[in-house]
C-alpha cells in the first residue's frame, strides 16, 4: 500500500514538474529553453529570500515595496519565459494576499497601540486616585489630632490663667498649622474628584479597549500563522521555478 502511495505520489510530481514547463516540448530547439535575464535571476533570487522572513518584517516600507514590485515584475514576464500560466496565478494570489494583509495588519497594529495607551492612562489614573484617598486620610487623621489639640489648648486656657501667654503662642501655631492642612486637604479632595472623575470616565472604555487589544492581536496571530502557510506553499514552489529556469553558472576559471 504504502509502495503505491510512493509511486502514485512520485507520478504526479514528473508530470507537474513537466506540466510547469509549459510548450517548451513543441517550440524550436533555439527557443526551448529559459534563459532569463540578469534581472530576472536577481528578481526571483529576491523572492526567495523576501519569503523566508516573518510577515512583520516585510511591513518595512523597503521590503514591502520590493516583494511588490519583484512580483509585479514577475507577472509582467511573457509566457514563453519560463512562467506558465498557473505559476502566474499562484503568484498573483501572492501578491493580492500581501497587498491586503499590509493594510490590515497595519490597522490592527495602530488599534493594539491606540488601546495599550488608554489602557495605561487609566491604570495611571487609579494609582494616582489610590494614593490620593490615602494621603487624605492621612491627613484628615493629622487635623483630627490637631482639632483634640486646640481643645485641650482652649480648655487649659480657662483653667490656667496665669500660662495663657504660652497656650496662646501654642494655639496660634496650631491654628496656623490646621488652616494649611486643611487647604491642603480641600485642595486633595477637589484632585480626587477630578481624578474619580477622570477615572470613571476611563473604565467606561476599559472593555472595549480590552477586546480591542485581543482581537488586533489575535488579528496580527492569523495574519501570521496564514502567511507561514504561505510560506511553506510558495517556498518549494518558487525554488522549482527557479532550479528549473535557471542555466548552470559558467565557470570563470
Amino acid at each position: 500500500m504504502a509502495a503505491n502511495q510512493n509511486t502514485c505520489s512520485e507520478t504526479n510530481s514528473m508530470k507537474a514538474f513537466y506540466a510547469s514547463l509549459g510548450s517548451s516540448e513543441t517550440t524550436p530547439l533555439s527557443h526551448g529553453f529559459y534563459v532569463p535575464i540578469e534581472k530576472t535571476k536577481k528578481a526571483i533570487h529576491i523572492l526567495q529570500e523576501l519569503l523566508s522572513k516573518k510577515f512583520s518584517l516585510l511591513l518595512h516600507p523597503g521590503r514591502s515595496i520590493v516583494l511588490k514590485d519583484t512580483l509585479k515584475y514577475l507577472l509582467t514576464l511573457p509566457q514563453n519565459e519560463g512562467f506558465c500560466m498557473t505559476t502566474k496565478s499562484e503568484l498573483q494570489k501572492l501578491l493580492q494576499c500581501f497587498e491586503q494583509w499590509s493594510v490590515e495588519y497595519h490597522n490592527a497594529s495602530g488599534l493594539s497601540i491606540t488601546a495599550k495607551t488608554e489602557l495605561s492612562n487609566a491604570s495611571e489614573v487609579m494609582n494616582d486616585l489610590e494614593a490620593n484617598v490615602k494621603e487624605f486620610h492621612e491627613m484628615d487623621k493629622e487635623e483630627m489630632c490637631l482639632c483634640n489639640k486646640l481643645n485641650c489648648l482652649q480648655e487649659r486656657k480657662r483653667k490656667l490663667e496665669e500660662q495663657i501667654e504660652i497656650i496662646n503662642v501654642e494655639i496660634a501655631k496650631s491654628t496656623k498649622e490646621k488652616d494649611k492642612v486643611g487647604k491642603s486637604k480641600t485642595e486633595l479632595y477637589q484632585k480626587g474628584r477630578e481624578l474619580k472623575a477622570k477615572r470613571d470616565d476611563l473604565m467606561i472604555n476599559v472593555p472595549r479597549l480590552k477586546a480591542e487589544q485581543d482581537l488586533a492581536n489575535k488579528t496580527r496571530d492569523n495574519i501570521e500563522a496564514e502567511w507561514f502557510k504561505l510560506q511553506k506553499q510558495f517556498m518549494p514552489l518558487v525554488a522549482r521555478v527557479a532550479s528549473s529556469s535557471l542555466p548552470p553558472q559558467a565557470s570563470h576559471a
